[in-house]
């Protein structure tokens, strides 16, 4: 995949409207990144009473011209007017497209691009930023445990099978909404990603899901229901897959989504062309696993922009089955309108062709101020504090939002690289886990070139950074041993073994980097962890290993540590054992040693 160019953030200052709709994660559908600026016209409906004109507006101009933009959630009130008469409360409006001449492509198989104005794209990194604060659910968890009681009253009366319950979080912004969208986007790679400035609003949206894909008459949608946390490592990972796929309740709520999505495809499609494809397929993403079907059809000739969104928006995975009551018990229990959230957003091509995601995961900022909505699938035997996790689980990309980061192997060469492969082994499943391009060939490549500048008879540390495009930098200092005793401390600070960064060996080592030159300073060798748990973990650049009645003991990786190499190498040769070790086992051993792959084991003396 060829990486899309940093775009320019004054360039985007520019335009009044700016519409940017980005593939991150590429596959056989997407692969184009498409940009739209300097409109000819706006198509707004505010009200009940502007949308039929503005579909007409949409099927005239679609002939001709390029539309980008959203349609509100609350759109779908309008097409059962008579049940929600009067209920557009929505504070944006129901449609708001764009209409351009022009559209500018960037081909992320072959790097192609019509995208020739210098200005589009950034010669240099501004020093521009973003500032989140005072991020707020606005639901209390009493709140929200009311309404879950009452949907499944609504469940148990026959009213609905399934309602997608949602809320939002509500928080103060300052600064550029384009660098957020940059976080965002280093952050979670998915195949809709989208930036528009619509005026002064933005709408930043990172979401998987596709509402509809149009190619002529022939359409397709890709529900999503079913969601998984990630394991904390490749093992992990294909785990929770494999108990996502057979769970029964996600393959339950999936497939009651898929026969409310087949029906409503089927009101606009030939008789017997709606079929469904890939069901219940797990999509892996940076923060979780989804489950995700495809539903297709054929078009009926003559079908309309309005026939299409009368008959299937919104999309039956953010509202539930049967989904007009749904929504209605939607409308009365959520506290708030959804407005882009759960709309769609994307744009229509000349030729009928037109790409609209699902906009979850999805961010407005309405001057100083933004929002983004959460929710799940809420069924009869739902439990309160599991979908309440779950929430909190999606909106993860927002709420834990981290700077960039890289993996990094630290390899010692001494006439030779010593445990290369497997090195090179880590960093190749720290990388296909968390979604990086790795060239091991590369690599490889690099350290041979490297290696011609070592002085036989001498000794080094390599430390190789991997980023996230698969670029590799690589830096090199001789090692000097000088023979002291070493001292060991103890850190104050805890660490929570869920963090999965504390698996693999990043650059995203804040509370680590800042102890070591702490305690260093102090004339330690090294500082060791305990986590929230008060087992004993690891070192900040050593796996420890205490000696007791003779055997030698390192702690699981399940206390929340590194899978060191030369621990791994120990252990192979059952030199070692692993067991849950608290502070008493410390300082009752024998014997205490620090090892890694580029000083061995070390004995060391334990500071109480």
């Amino acid at each position: 995949m060829v990486r899309f160019p940093e775009i320019n953030s004054d360039y985007i200052k520019q335009h009044d409207y700016f519409m940017l709709f980005e593939t991150k994660l590429c596959d056989s559908s997407n692969f184009m990144s498409y940009l739209f600026v300097n409109p000819v016209k706006i198509i707004k409906a505010d009200d009940f009473k502007d949308v039929k004109r503005a579909f007409r507006d949409i099927e005239k101009y679609s002939k001709k011209f390029y539309l980008a933009g959203y349609f509100a959630y609350e759109l779908g009130y309008y097409f059962e007017r008579e049940i929600f008469e009067g209920k557009n409360h929505s504070k944006i409006p129901l449609i708001h497209l764009a209409v351009f001449d022009k559209r500018f492509y960037f081909n992320h198989r072959t790097g192609k691009t019509n995208m020739n104005n210098p200005d589009v794209f950034a010669s240099a990194t501004t020093k521009e930023g973003f500032s989140i604060r005072n991020l707020e659910l606005d639901i209390t968890a009493e709140e929200y445990k009311d309404r879950v009681l009452k949907i499944k009253e609504y469940i148990r009366k026959g009213d609905t099978y399934q309602v997608n319950f949602t809320a939002k979080y509500n928080f103060d912004f300052s600064g550029s909404a384009f660098k957020l969208y940059s976080a965002l986007n280093k952050r979670q790679h998915v195949q809709y990603s989208a930036l528009c400035k619509l005026k002064g609003n933005y709408i930043i949206s990172l979401s998987p899901e596709l509402f509809l894909r149009r190619k002529g008459l022939k359409i397709y949608s890709q529900p999503m229901k079913g969601t998984m946390a990630r394991g904390k490592n490749a093992k992990e990972d294909r785990e929770s897959i494999n108990r996502l796929k057979e769970s029964i309740k996600n393959r339950s709520e999936n497939l009651m989504i898929i026969d409310l999505v087949r029906n409503d495809l089927g009101k606009v499609s030939e008789i017997d062309s709606v079929k469904v494809s890939e069901p219940f397929k797990i999509r892996k993403y940076e923060t979780l696993l989804q489950m995700t079907s495809q539903v297709n059809g054929k078009l009926r000739k003559n079908t309309t922009y309005f026939d299409i969104f009368k008959n299937i928006f919104p999309g039956g995975s953010v509202t539930g089955a049967p989904k007009i009551r749904t929504m209605q018990i939607i409308e009365e229990l959520e506290l708030s309108s959804r407005g882009v959230y759960c709309g769609a957003l994307g744009f229509i091509s000349r030729g009928k062709e037109a790409v609209f995601n699902l906009p979850i995961r999805t961010i407005s900022i309405l001057g100083n101020r933004g929002e983004m909505g959460i929710g799940s699938g809420i069924v009869y035997d739902s439990s309160f504090d599991d979908e309440l996790r779950e929430c909190k689980l999606k909106a993860g990309f927002l709420t834990g939002i981290c700077n960039d980061f890289g993996l990094i192997e630290t390899i010692f060469w001494d006439n030779g690289f010593k445990f290369l492969k497997e090195h090179l082994k880590r960093m190749k499943a720290s990388a296909g886990y968390f979604g990086f391009s790795c060239n091991l060939a590369g690599i490889h490549g690099e350290l041979e070139k490297l290696e011609r500048k070592f002085i036989q008879g001498k000794q080094y540390k390599i430390r190789l950074l991997l980023n996230k495009s698969g670029r590799i930098n690589k830096e090199f200092s001789e090692i000097r041993i000088i023979e002291s005793v070493k001292h060991l401390a103890i850190s104050k600070q805890k660490i929570d073994p869920e963090n999965v960064f504390l698996y693999h060996k990043t650059t995203n080592r804040i509370l680590y980097d800042r102890e070591y030159s702490y305690y260093k300073m102090l004339g330690y060798f090294d500082v060791i962890f305990l986590n929230t748990r008060n087992e004993i973990t690891e070192g900040a650049i050593s796996n420890i290993i205490i000696e007791k009645n003779g055997r030698l003991y390192t702690p699981p990786l399940s206390s929340g540590l590194l899978a060191g190499i030369y621990r791994g190498y120990l252990l192979k040769r059952h030199k070692v054992k692993e067991k849950v070790m608290f502070l008493p086992d410390l300082f009752n051993a024998k014997r205490v040693f620090l090892c890694n792959s580029v000083r061995g084991i070390i004995e060391v003396k334990l500071e109480i």
